[in-house]
C-alpha cells in the first residue's frame, strides 16, 4: 500500500512538472479539413492529455470483452461439474444397487442351483 501511494504522488509530479514546464508551448491542431476544424494556440499539455485519455477509452472495450469471457468461462465451470451433494447421492444408488444385485446373486445360488463357477486351486501333495 504505502509503495502504491509513493508511487502516485511521483507520478503526480511528473506530470504537474511536465505541464509547468510546457504552459508557453502551444500549437494548432487540425481535427478536420477546412477553417471550422482548426483549433489554434492549444497547450501542448492538453493535447498530450486528450491523447492519453483517447488510449485509455479505446482499451477499456477490451478488458469489459475480457472480464465477460472469464466470467462466462467461470459459470461455464460450475454448470459441468456437478454439486458434492449429488455426487454423494449417486454413489450411495450405485451403492445400493450392487449390494441388491449382490444379494440376489446369494439368493439364486441358495436356491440349489450348484451350476455356477467357482475357481478353486488345487494343492500338490509333493
Amino acid at each position: 500500500m504505502p509503495l502504491k501511494l509513493i508511487g502516485f504522488i511521483i507520478t503526480l509530479l511528473i506530470i504537474i512538472t511536465f505541464i509547468g514546464v510546457n504552459l508557453d508551448n502551444s500549437s494548432d491542431i487540425r481535427i478536420w479539413f477546412g477553417e471550422k476544424g482548426l483549433l489554434t494556440e492549444v497547450p501542448i499539455f492538453v493535447s498530450f492529455f486528450v491523447m492519453y485519455l483517447i488510449g485509455v477509452l479505446s482499451v477499456v472495450p477490451f478488458l469489459l470483452s475480457w472480464k465477460m469471457k472469464k466470467r462466462s468461462s467461470e459459470k461455464k465451470v460450475q454448470t459441468d461439474s456437478e454439486p458434492v451433494e449429488e455426487k454423494e447421492k449417486k454413489n450411495v444408488r450405485v451403492l445400493g444397487s450392487r449390494k441388491k444385485r449382490k444379494k440376489e446373486l446369494d439368493e439364486d445360488s441358495k436356491d440349489g442351483d450348484d451350476e455356477t463357477d467357482q475357481e478353486t486351486e488345487e494343492v500338490d501333495p509333493s
